[in-house]
Formats: structure tokens, C-alpha cells, sequence
């Protein structure tokens, strides 16, 4: 047995039973700070490509703040450390230095999928942390109380950077692969040298011999071996395709949309609908009470909400209006488009402009299309226009200052549109392009350029068949019709 040496009244340095446990942890918590400081700012830079809206927004939040709490607490960790004597200031100062020069090698890509080749790691190893006492004590101490936390965090939220690569990333297999390798033998090197150097300054103050660090070393190694294969199997396994790697969304962002109550909308729900546009929505962005007014007066059945059933809280709402080829060719802007009023003489119309769609619910939104998709059949609409922004138009015009605007709203990468919210509505069935306009609705982001796209309702085609068939019939095809779109 290891021979300790613990001076009165200092806490104890070997709190996980054995000195290359504790020099382990001790290493890995090193690490934290400036490696999950890193991860936060490659998580916040990819997700400002996300759509606006997209429900993934909400868990790089989420994860963001959980990191944030794991860096304070480690700060105060590895300040504790530095208090025994140990270099973990010059440690933690080596490692924001590299971490510094890894985020100026790389493009924001990049970093995101060495961010999400790291917090898979990390996962790997507080899954085997986690598992039985082997290589955490289960005790009171502060030590393991902090590591249980936060190792539970990190198996919990891993798969929010997988994700968010899935999303956005578009870095190729090769590329991905060879990040995770990087990100492997990083980890490795630094956690090696931390522990090297703990037990350097233990022996150095004649705390810890030569024997007694080696009995240490290869005890961890004789007791966890199959532990240790189960996290080479495991290391393996990122390289699976990305589809099938990303867990899927925590459950309590997968609601059962059966339980959102969607209906018409009505004056009396009006109240409820500013709540919902101005946590959406800017001042000069959400719809006052009189234009929501407006709109249920003029077209009673294209105005639908999604509320939640047990507090009548609104999480979803989606304006519609009739629109004919001539007004929304005439129309320069999003006003004129969304502006209510008769079609001026123009022929009957089968097609629909999405005046606006407001959400803080992905579960609301999917219940309101469920809700729509069947009436939308039964009246015999046959298209949806709407105006999207372009997010990634001011970066791209930075690189590219004198190109027209419409080399980037046309370019796609893989098929799909390169802008992030094109690529969004693309995904949902808006794949026509119709109109590229100038100062279409206030959008810094968007250099107040707007993008006119048209999508087909599923199965429109065959309208003079669903007009004569019941309601109810057709309500029977939402969940099919909802994917089609």
C-alpha cells in the first residue's frame, strides 16, 4: 500500500483513494476551464448559423450555461490545487496558450468539430466514471460530489455538439476523423504531463516515493482493464456516420404534439398572442393587437395557435392570406406582401403567403402544420410563398464585397442552399427560390435583403379527390402529410 504523507490541518490531496486516481481527476479538471471555454465559443459561433427560431438554439443555451457552471467550479478546484503546492497555475496558463492557437487555426467549422470530438471524449470518460466505484470514490467528499455532477452533466448534454455538427458543421468524414484523432492525442499528452507533474512535486516534497507511484499506476491499470477496452470499443465508435453518432433531443424536447391543444384563432386569444411575439420578436417586429385583429377578421380560417393545455400559455402562431401571382410579383416588400386587403380584380387565387409563423415551441409549430395540412387540402390551396431573411448574408459580404447578392442566395453546398435559413425552409418543402429583394423587412444580419420562396402543399394536386373527402378522413393523414412537407 501507497505510503501518504498528509500534514495536519491541510486537506487531503489523495481523495480518491489512490495517488494516480486522484492525480487523474486532478489532471482532467485542469483541462476545464480553457477547454470547455473553448467549446462554448465554438458552440455560440456555429449556432449563430442555425435558423432563427431552430429549436437547437435553445440547447447550445442550455449547454452554454452548464459549462459556464462546470468552468467557475473548476476554477475553484484547480485553485485549491494550486494551494497544495502544486503548478497548476502555470498548467492552466500553458493550456489557455494552446487553446488560444488552436482556435486561430482553425475556421469555425473546425472548431466546432474539435468541439464535438471533445465533449465526446469527455462523455467517454465520465460514463466509465460513473460506472460502480471503480475509478471515482462514492463518498461525501467535495471532490467527488463535483465530479458525480459534473460527469452526469457531460454524458447528459454530449450530444448537443454532435448535433449542432450534423446542423451546420459540413466538415467532410476525413476531415471529422482526423479533428477526433487530434482531439485524442491532446487529451491524452496533456492529462499524462498533469499527472507526471503532480507526482513529481508530491516526491519533490516527500510525499510519495518511487514505489509507492508505480504500485499506483499499475494497480489502476490491473483492476479497471476491461473498463479501459470498453472505452477503446467505445473511442472506436466515433466513427460511425454522423446521422447515426448524434443521440437524439433530450425527452423534454420531444413532447407528445397530441397534447398541444391548436385551434382557430379567436379575438379573446389575442392577449395571449403578444405575450408569445414579444418574447419572438423585437418591438418593431411583432404584430400589434390591432393587425392580429385584422387578420382574423379577413381570413378567420387561415389564423391558427398552438396552446399548451394546462397553463393556456401560447407556443405557437401562424398567420396566413390568400395572395395571387400578380400582387405578389407588384408587392417590393414584406409589408406589401402581408398587407390585408382584396385581390383588386385579380383572378381567384389557390395559393397562400405565410404572413407570419411565431414560436418558442418546435412541438407547437408541429402541431399547428399537423392542424393545417388537412384543411389546407379540403380548400384546395395548392401553394405556400413566404419571405425569408438571408442571417449569413453580412459575413458573406464581407468576404465578398463587390459579388452580386444573388451568388450567395443561389449557392448551396451538397445540394442544399448555403445559407442557414434557406436552407431551413428548404428542408421543409420551400425549395423554389421565387424573388430576391432589397429592402424587403429591417434585418441587419440579412443587409435587409429578403428572399421570396414558394413551397407545394403535399398532394395538392390531387384537390378535386380531397374536397369531397370528410374532414375526418383527412385528419387521419397529418402526421404523414406534416414529414411529406
Amino acid at each position: 500500500m501507497q505510503t501518504v504523507v498528509v500534514a495536519p490541518g491541510e486537506p487531503e490531496r489523495f481523495w480518491n483513494r489512490t495517488p494516480f486516481r486522484s492525480y487523474l481527476f486532478n489532471a482532467f479538471s485542469l483541462l476545464l476551464p480553457s477547454g470547455e471555454q473553448f467549446v462554448i465559443r465554438a458552440m455560440e459561433g456555429a449556432a449563430a448559423h442555425l435558423p432563427e427560431g431552430a429549436p437547437l438554439k435553445a440547447e447550445v443555451a442550455q449547454f452554454v450555461r452548464e459549462e459556464r457552471a462546470h468552468q467557475r467550479a473548476h476554477r475553484l478546484y484547480n485553485a485549491q490545487l494550486a494551494r497544495q503546492g502544486y503548478n497548476a497555475v502555470a498548467l492552466e496558463a500553458r493550456m489557455e496558450g494552446a487553446v488560444q492557437g488552436l482556435e486561430q487555426a482553425l475556421d469555425w467549422r473546425e472548431r466546432l468539430a474539435l468541439a464535438a470530438a471533445l465533449e465526446y471524449l469527455t462523455a467517454l470518460v465520465s460514463r466509465q466514471a460513473l460506472r460502480g466505484g471503480g475509478w471515482l470514490v462514492h463518498d461525501a467528499s467535495r471532490q467527488s460530489n463535483l465530479w458525480r455532477w459534473h460527469c452526469e452533466e457531460e454524458v447528459a448534454h454530449h450530444g448537443v455538439a454532435l448535433r449542432l455538427l450534423r446542423e451546420v458543421g459540413q466538415v467532410s468524414y476525413g476531415r471529422r476523423l482526423g479533428l477526433y484523432v487530434l482531439a485524442s492525442l491532446i487529451l491524452l499528452r496533456d492529462v499524462a504531463c498533469h499527472t507526471w507533474d503532480f507526482f513529481r512535486t508530491d516526491r519533490a516534497q516527500g510525499r510519495l516515493g518511487w514505489l509507492a507511484g508505480v504500485r499506483s499506476v499499475a494497480d489502476f491499470g490491473l483492476r479497471h482493464g476491461a473498463g479501459l477496452a470498453r472505452m477503446a470499443v467505445g473511442w472506436l465508435g466515433y466513427g460511425l456516420p454522423l446521422g447515426r453518432l448524434a443521440p437524439p433531443a433530450h425527452a423534454d424536447l420531444r413532447a407528445d404534439v397530441a397534447g398541444i391543444q391548436v385551434r382557430l384563432l379567436q379575438a379573446q386569444d389575442i392577449p395571449r398572442l403578444l405575450v408569445l411575439e414579444h418574447k419572438k420578436w423585437n418591438d418593431g417586429q411583432a404584430a400589434s393587437a390591432e393587425a392580429m385583429a385584422q387578420r382574423m377578421a379577413a381570413h378567420p380560417r387561415l389564423c391558427m395557435g398552438a396552446f399548451c393545455p394546462d397553463t393556456g400559455e401560447a407556443l405557437a402562431s401562424l398567420f396566413l392570406k390568400p395572395i395571387s401571382e400578380e400582387q405578389l410579383q407588384r408587392a417590393r416588400t414584406w409589408a406589401d406582401c402581408a398587407e390585408i386587403g382584396g385581390q383588386g380584380g385579380s383572378q381567384p387565387s389557390r395559393d397562400l403567403f405565410g404572413i407570419s409563423l411565431s414560436s418558442i415551441s418546435p412541438q407547437g409549430v408541429e402541431a399547428i402544420f399537423a392542424f393545417f395540412f388537412p384543411r389546407a387540402l379540403k380548400a384546395g390551396w395548392r401553394q405556400v410563398y413566404l419571405g425569408s431573411p438571408v442571417p449569413g448574408l453580412a459575413r458573406w459580404r464581407q468576404m465578398e464585397p463587390h459579388a452580386p447578392v444573388e451568388s450567395y442566395v443561389y449557392a448551396t453546398h451538397r445540394g442544399a442552399p448555403l445559407d442557414p435559413q434557406l436552407r431551413y425552409y428548404w428542408k421543409k418543402g420551400f425549395k423554389t427560390i421565387v424573388a430576391c429583394r432589397a429592402d424587403y423587412f429591417p434585418h441587419p444580419e440579412s443587409l435587409d435583403y429578403g428572399v421570396v420562396l414558394r413551397g407545394r402543399i403535399p398532394l395538392s394536386s390531387l384537390a378535386p379527390l380531397w374536397r369531397h373527402m370528410p374532414l375526418p378522413w383527412l385528419r387521419g393523414m397529418e402526421r404523414c402529410l406534416a414529414r411529406m412537407l
